[in-house]
């Protein structure tokens, strides 16, 4: 008969850290990436790299490309939430029927080619500066307390309201064998298939430049693609594995499906133990 699973909320896993840093398989559900949440994953991620015996430099780095993956998975709940949003004022524009819209934007977003071609006519800067608007209001809002405008509110609380009703949440687990460690990360929701092709791209280039031992020359602006979906968060996550001596081409992958969007992240234990220059 199989153990019951436990089921912990953040205080008791504040409160049962020590425990929980043993196991070898471990399954997160967050709704957010708020300052506490960071300081959870951060005693866990780190709890487990140090009973591991994980060389300093090399849990730096990983826990670094760990935060990266979950900011990129909020930051993707959100941007398909914006782009969802932008779709049906479109559509309002040329259909005022609530009901039509509604069964419009379903098939829209439920066909993967239908999603691409709307995206050629959303505005991805526009989409881009809301997302960046959403995540400066939060961090306004549950870390400095500063107070913000009505419209912003306004902004902020759609955007929420949308990403609950639509039940979109991010899961991490965390599996140790006994030559891995492996993280996946999984967002709910779908990567396009034209951002999917920028970031192949963009990983590409830097690992030409890894190869010629110029890898931290990708973050010069004429190597670095500063278009939404494709830049700095997945080319920081490959960085920190050249750091330590990793390939990750080999181990650290994508995975999209039409509702979501899949990240493994994998590290070798020897190599987390002995580091860069083990």
């Amino acid at each position: 008969m199989s153990t019951p699973k436990k089921i912990y909320g953040s205080r008791e896993i504040e409160a049962n850290i020590s425990e929980i840093v043993q196991k070898n398989y471990l399954h997160f559900e967050l709704k957010g990436l708020t300052r506490h949440t960071r300081d959870i994953i951060s005693s866990v991620v780190n709890g487990i790299l140090e009973r591991i015996g994980a060389d300093p430099l090399s849990s730096f780095h990983l826990f670094s490309g760990v935060m990266e993956a979950l900011l990129n998975a909020v930051k993707a709940n959100i941007r398909f939430t914006i782009f969802k949003k932008e779709v049906r004022e479109r559509l309002f524009d040329i259909e005022p029927s609530k009901q039509e819209v509604d069964q419009i934007l379903a098939v829209i977003l439920e066909t993967t080619a239908l999603r691409d071609a709307i995206q050629r006519y959303v505005v991805p800067d526009k989409i881009k500066r809301e997302v960046q608007q959403i995540l400066t209001l939060e961090e306004k809002i549950r870390v400095k307390k500063q107070e913000i405008t009505e419209k912003d509110k306004l902004l902020l609380f759609s955007i929420r309201n949308e990403i609950k009703k639509d039940e979109r949440k991010i899961s991490m687990k965390i599996m140790i064998s006994e030559n891995q460690l492996l993280l996946r990360i999984r967002n709910d929701s779908p990567i396009m298939d034209i951002d999917m092709e920028r970031i192949k791209q963009s990983r590409e280039k830097h690992y030409q430049l890894y190869l010629d031992g110029r890898s931290s020359e990708f973050f010069r602006p004429e190597f670095l693609d500063e278009k939404e979906s494709a830049g700095f968060g997945v080319a920081m996550i490959d960085e920190g594995y050249y750091s330590i001596g990793l390939n990750p081409i080999d181990l650290f992958t994508y995975i999209q499906s039409k509702h979501a969007t899949t990240v493994y992240m994998s590290y070798p234990i020897d190599k987390l133990q002995s580091g860069a220059f083990g």
